[in-house]
């Protein structure tokens, strides 16, 4: 007396497959994607920098890109103009070849005689114009880990 009328359809083998396959392409493809935005952005925050000497080895070929240079402050009183905010000093490699810079900005408190600057900028082929002085802290503490031993033996 009671007949069952079924309303669901199952899907044909052949569409159910179809659309597995668009699914693992769509899928494939944000994968790709995320791993594409990832070594972008590895790339360029990654920590490699140019010595002196490797950035006037270069040549025409790197000027006007952005680059990172490494190097020793040897000015003993860098060139600053505080009303402009203009600093000019130079760099040196570990042979000795100076690279003359150019900061626009206030004055790096820890801008002195041989201490280890990173710049990032841009080599027109003469100076380079930095937008950025990363320089290495001077260990305060070296000194006075000497006089923590010795007290440490006095004690014992």
């Amino acid at each position: 007396m009671t007949e069952m009328v079924n309303d669901f359809e199952v899907p044909a083998r052949g569409a159910l497959r179809g659309k597995q396959v668009k699914f693992l392409i769509g899928g494939g493809l944000i994968a790709l994607a995320i791993v594409y935005l990832i070594v972008a952005a590895t790339r360029s925050t990654a920590a490699y920098f140019l010595t002196v000497e490797e950035l006037y080895a270069k040549g025409d070929t790197i000027y006007d890109r952005n680059v990172r240079v490494s190097g020793r402050v040897t000015d003993a009183e860098p060139d600053f103009n505080a009303r402009d905010l203009i600093l000019r000093f130079h760099v040196a490699g570990a042979t000795g070849q100076t690279l003359p810079v150019l900061f626009n900005g206030p004055r790096p408190d820890q801008l002195r005689p041989d201490a280890e600057a990173i710049l990032e900028g841009k080599f027109d082929g003469r100076i380079f114009n930095a937008q950025t002085i990363l320089l290495k802290c001077p260990s305060k503490y070296e000194e006075e880990k000497g006089v923590i031993e010795e007290k440490v033996e006095a004690v014992r």
